[in-house]
Parts: structure tokens; sequence; C-alpha cells
């Protein structure tokens, strides 16, 4: 249910590769009142899209739950507050970290949207912004999975928008694909069982 119409050519089905799936830990922070900081609306349109973008080149996610961060992770300030996601983080799945607002830590006043932590434990996770744009969490599953920022406009892995719809090129879907197989052989991450809803079903052929 996750899955995005595409309106750009994609692979065919039967030339889709067979997906890897991982789990995608979603902990959201809380408000004051310990209501989630994310709407369930926003949270499945960011899964989406992530599914579109990613179905074409192999890799697929299956959302897991995860107990809430508490108010304490609502507002990321600081390298400290990151850092000290890493307590919360699971093993061999991909860990996502949804909360209010998100600071930079390098340019003074300047907020984010989103980013692709590695904490000094070697831990390494991703962080959203709950009133970030549709391929926020894209992008930086995109760092995840080891793709560099992009100049071209609509690119996935880049600032600029033009309009159209958002794309990877083939040379990171390829980089995606290598180092989910890299994150498998290690061990680092381990695929879950394939979810009929995670990538599209083949169309119905007339009997």
């Amino acid at each position: 249910m996750f899955v995005g119409l595409a309106r750009v050519p994609v692979p065919t089905p039967a030339a889709l590769p067979t997906p890897l799936t991982f789990a995608l830990r979603i902990a959201i922070a809380t408000d004051e009142q310990e209501k989630p900081v994310a709407r369930p609306e926003w949270l499945a349109q960011e899964i989406a899209e992530a599914q579109r973008l990613f179905a074409p080149f192999g890799v697929a996610f299956a959302r897991q739950e995860a107990p809430a961060l508490g108010r304490a992770a609502r507002h990321i300030e600081t390298r400290a507050d990151r850092d000290a996601l890493a307590a919360r983080a699971a093993a061999r799945v991909v860990n996502v970290f949804i909360v209010e607002s998100l600071r930079d830590v390098d340019e003074e006043g300047r907020m984010r949207r989103g980013v692709h932590w590695h904490a000094p434990s070697g831990t390494h996770y991703v962080i959203v912004v709950a009133s970030a744009a549709p391929p926020v969490l894209a992008h930086e599953l995109g760092h995840f999975f080891g793709n560099p920022h992009s100049p071209v406009p609509d690119n996935v892995m880049s600032y600029e928008r033009a309009g159209g719809l958002v794309f990877f090129d083939d040379a990171q879907g390829r980089r995606i694909r290598e180092r989910a197989q890299a994150y498998v052989r290690s061990g680092e991450l381990a695929p879950v069982a394939t979810v009929s809803s995670v990538l599209p079903a083949p169309p119905a052929t007339a009997p």
C-alpha cells in the first residue's frame, strides 16, 4: 500500500531484479501531550515515495514499529543530540528517527529537513523532520545506500527542483543495489520476507 504511481518509464515487472526488502524501523518523537509529532498520512507519503524510487533497483522497505522517542528527542539541536539517537537504534534494520526540528550543526542558524547521520559508535541512521517534503526520506535513504549529492535538478539527491518527477538515475540505482548487497553480505542489514504490497503486481493478462 506504500507504492506511489510512477509516471516515468521503469523496468517492466519481469525485468525487475529480485527485491531485497529491508525493515524500515520508524521511531517517532512526541510532543508535550505525548502525541507523535508526525501525522500517519505524512509518514505514509514519505514511505510511498521511497518505495517508488527504490523499487526499480530491487530494494524495498517494510515498515517496522519502534518505541516512541519521547519528548526529549523532539528537537535535535546539537551533534550530541544526533549521537544520542544511536542508543535507540536496532541492529540489522534501517533506523529512521522522526523529529519535529533538526538544526544544522555546521552552519549556524540553518535548519535541516533530514540527515543521514554517522554516530561515533559507528552506527548510522536517518533523521527526518515531520514537516519534510515527500522525497526527503528517499533522499536520506539514498545517502544510506551510498549516493552523494547530485547537481541535476529533480534528481532525488539534488537540492534543486524544476517541477518534474523526482528520480534516481541508473548509476545511482546500481550503487543502491550494490550497497544493499554489501550490507547483506556483511550482516549489517538482514532482508525480511517480501511483502506483497511492496512492489507493484504484474498487470493482469486477458485469458
